[in-house]
């Protein structure tokens, strides 16, 4: 397969994005629409928010690209940024139907409820870590141990889900 050929590592990925080569965003789609799309399905009933959404965030990573910094964080940290941001904008701009978050099937039935309140309060609400910590009663490194924890669940979750 070619795009396998031509973006080996993470990084290739990121600096063909921001040479807005078209493969790259290719090879970004291919490796992480499965798993956004997952996560945008637990806030939107409708499919064609679903879409809309996994579109305007994959075209925001491609335009974006050059903004990301990875001494500041992990890449697909990164993306589920951009995929909030769109979450919220989609609920705000629309009239879209948006299911909870929580419930039977939904994220709070994929990470462990321990991780899930700071997981919930720094992804859709984008509180700071230290402020989750001080609201929390936790450490910073407990905090970035639950979103740790979480986001490996998550991957685990999405990946078995693309898988069948």
């Amino acid at each position: 397969m070619e795009l396998a050929k031509t973006y080996y590592t993470q990084e290739q990925i990121i600096q063909g994005l921001i040479m807005k080569d078209k493969l790259a965003l290719e090879v970004l789609y291919n490796n992480y629409s499965g798993k956004l799309y997952g996560i945008i399905a637990a806030v939107f009933e409708s499919h064609e928010a679903r879409i809309s959404v996994l579109q305007k965030a994959i075209l925001k990573v491609w335009i974006d690209s050059d903004h990301f910094d990875s001494e500041k964080e992990k890449f697909f940290i990164w993306i589920l940024k951009v995929v909030r941001d769109c979450i919220m904008e989609e609920i705000r701009l629309s009239n879209t139907d948006s299911q909870p978050i929580y419930g039977d099937g939904q994220l709070s039935d994929i990470i462990n409820p321990c991780d899930y309140s700071v997981f919930y309060k720094v992804f859709f609400f984008g509180t700071p870590t230290h402020e989750v910590a001080e609201e929390l009663s936790l450490t910073s490194s407990d905090v970035h141990k639950c979103l740790y924890r979480a986001m490996q669940n998550l991957k685990v979750h999405f990946a078995q889900s693309t898988d069948q």
